[in-house]
């Protein structure tokens, strides 16, 4: 497994609890935006040293892109479901920040790229859309 930080790293996220992962990318929704790709649970080590990020509302979930194609959700007892070891922290500095810990990174040895995408594939099919469309999001406001 490939999550090389651990600094922030908080509690379990009850597994009733539904969570959030924008679409980054266009390939995470199927081209007919009705069903979740594998690639949306895909996690790269370069870019994800502390876990794959979700987060707790939807629009928390595509805040920091430029660009989103929309989001999905999962429910965290269903992650854990899985068997596969996974873990669902919240970040202790953020709790809008949610992590999935203990996941393989498709960027490493053959054997762990495998793992990978065994993994996304199975959270991509429990997965669901819970927008097919960018989501706006409004500016941060200060107040002073």
């Amino acid at each position: 497994m490939c999550d090389e930080q651990s600094n922030d790293i908080g509690d379990l996220v009850p597994d009733d609890t539904i969570v959030f992962r924008g679409c980054s990318k266009r390939n995470f929704l199927t081209q007919s935006k009705d069903g979740v790709q594998a690639e949306a649970f895909q996690k790269d080590g370069r870019n994800h040293r502390d876990g794959l990020s979700l987060a707790s509302e939807i629009i928390e979930s595509v805040r920091y892109f430029k660009k989103n194609y929309g989001a999905i959700h999962i429910r965290v007892g269903d992650i854990h479901a899985l068997g596969r070891g996974l873990e669902v922290r919240y970040d202790a500095t953020d709790p809008r920040h949610i992590l999935i810990r203990n996941m393989p990174c498709i960027d490493r040895s053959p054997e762990e790229r495998l793992q990978a995408e065994s993994i996304a594939s199975e959270l991509a099919y429990i997965a669901q859309i819970a927008s097919p469309i960018p989501i706006p999001v409004p500016p941060i406001i200060n107040p002073e």
